[in-house]
């Protein structure tokens, strides 16, 4: 046996466990991160509240499970104190509706709320409790300094699981189409927002509010969307002062432009937001604005899409005058419109209409059935004037349904290019099957075309524009 080897191990042995611990630098940069999330944690868990709302009977849906009808029906929220005398930020949404509103704050003390003031189009609201002493107060970031990558902390109430605490990063910045308000320019997170959540702060690492909780795409998603603290700001000053958000309307139905409409609208790209229906003798009309104008800026802001053009809008104020600069046949023409308020009757989630779709195939038959619009068709289609091609039929799967074609349509008008013929598009009113017949022979065939298309509704006729992929009859 090798007494020496097993001495020097024992030796080894004594002298490894007798010497200090060595620092594990990876483990101590992990408890600075801890820390730091603690400490977050508990300077913004007193600025957030719990909402506890009572329905009015009718605006929740009865399920066979639901409670007795005359029992009174429940949902919860979450708020963010953002005024030491008792106001809170949250959601419209959880706040509309309701008979009674009642809140819980960090020291589990509950207040009767009142609603200050609401506006639906971003989905915000302000409530104010009776706390008869100064609350702690939610400090302010600067949306438009946050980047993607950057950490995001979701606080709120969950399931009604008071003042929970969820660690993420912002995947997203500036998303639409979400369907939850007119203006939509969300910060979209990884951090866990689930039902409840709704009106509480998405907080950064310095604590500070950056954005306010509003929607998830479905549960389990892994994607929450909050309105960013900016926007906010200048809604609350209104809210605070008359209850509402006065914002600018300029009289217009507006559509996204696609890669194919740029080319045959003369763009040289896919940007700005194309005009499809006018308000009657409202400041768009009145200016000089027309349908199939693409408007490009708009008080001297390049206008990237439909989204960016309600929100410049939106926050002009009602009365001031301001350029439009649009794209017409290729040429740039500006107008000085004065916009006036805009309507009460405007809802929140105006559906676009259909632009472009992927075909999943290619088909020989582009699919439509058109006849002359007649008094009697006219009637069936709930349209209001004359003129243009009726379609009677679509095929289910041919290129015109996935172009956004329907049964009672009409076609008033067709954009073409023909090449080597410059940038300038030529537009043809249609008012007869012989002007569609026309056209077609004169562009090539399979060319696509942009069409001026009108449904009748029972608010009156929409427009709008899709490009025809291939079109003939």
């Amino acid at each position: 046996m090798n007494y020496r080897f097993i001495l020097s191990m024992l030796l080894m042995l004594f002298v490894s466990s007798a010497a200090p611990a060595q620092a594990n630098p990876g483990i101590d940069y992990m408890r600075k991160i801890e820390g730091a999330f603690t400490q977050i944690a508990e300077s913004v868990k007193p600025t957030v509240v719990s909402i506890r709302a009572e329905r009015k009977k009718g605006t929740i849906q009865q399920t066979p499970r639901s409670p007795h009808p005359n029992m009174p029906l429940f949902s919860s929220g979450s708020g963010v104190i953002i005024d030491p005398a008792g106001y809170i930020l949250t959601n419209n949404h959880v706040v509309s509706n309701t008979r009674r509103l009642r809140v819980r704050l960090w020291d589990e003390s509950a207040h009767w709320a009142k609603v200050v003031g609401t506006d639906r189009y971003t989905d915000l609201a302000l409530i104010k409790i009776n706390p008869h002493r100064k609350l702690p107060v939610a400090k302010f970031g600067d949306s438009d300094k946050v980047k993607v990558g950057q950490w995001s902390i979701a606080v709120g109430d969950p399931f009604g699981i008071t003042r929970t605490f969820t660690v993420g990063v912002v995947s997203g910045m500036g998303r639409s189409g979400v369907g939850v308000a007119r203006y939509e320019h969300f910060i979209q997170t990884d951090a866990a927002i689930n039902r409840g959540n709704s009106g509480g702060p998405l907080v950064n690492i310095d604590g500070q509010v950056i954005g306010i909780n509003t929607a998830i795409p479905a549960p389990g998603s892994g994607l929450g969307f909050a309105i960013p603290v900016n926007m906010a700001k200048d809604v609350i000053k209104y809210l605070r002062r008359s209850g509402n958000f006065p914002r600018g309307y300029l009289g217009v139905s507006i559509q996204p432009v696609s890669q194919d409409m740029a080319y045959l609208l003369g763009l040289s790209g896919a940007k700005g937001a194309l005009v499809g229906s006018l308000l009657k003798d409202g400041p768009a009309e009145g200016a000089g604005i027309r349908m199939g104008d693409v408007i490009v800026r708009l008080g001297g802001t390049r206008v990237v899409d439909t989204a960016h053009l309600q929100r410049l809008v939106g926050w002009t104020p009602p009365g001031d005058a301001v350029a439009v600069e649009v794209v017409r046949n290729a040429q740039r023409k500006k107008f000085m419109v004065k916009l006036v308020r805009l309507p009460e009757q405007e809802t929140a989630n105006a559906k676009a209409q259909p632009s472009e779709i992927d075909e999943p195939e290619t088909r020989k038959n582009y699919g439509v059935a058109l006849e002359n619009l007649t008094d009697e068709l006219k009637e069936k289609g709930k349209l209001e004037t004359d003129g243009g091609v009726y379609i009677s039929d679509v095929e289910e799967g041919s290129r015109a349904y996935y172009d956004g074609l329907r049964e009672g349509m009409v076609i008033r008008g067709l954009t073409y290019r023909l090449p080597g013929n410059g940038k300038t598009p030529i537009r043809v009113s249609i008012e007869k099957l012989e002007d569609v017949e026309a056209l077609l022979k004169k562009i090539p065939a399979g060319a696509n075309v942009l069409g001026q298309v009108v449904r009748g509704t029972d608010r009156g006729e929409r427009t709008f524009f899709a490009v025809l992929h291939g079109f003939r009859r």
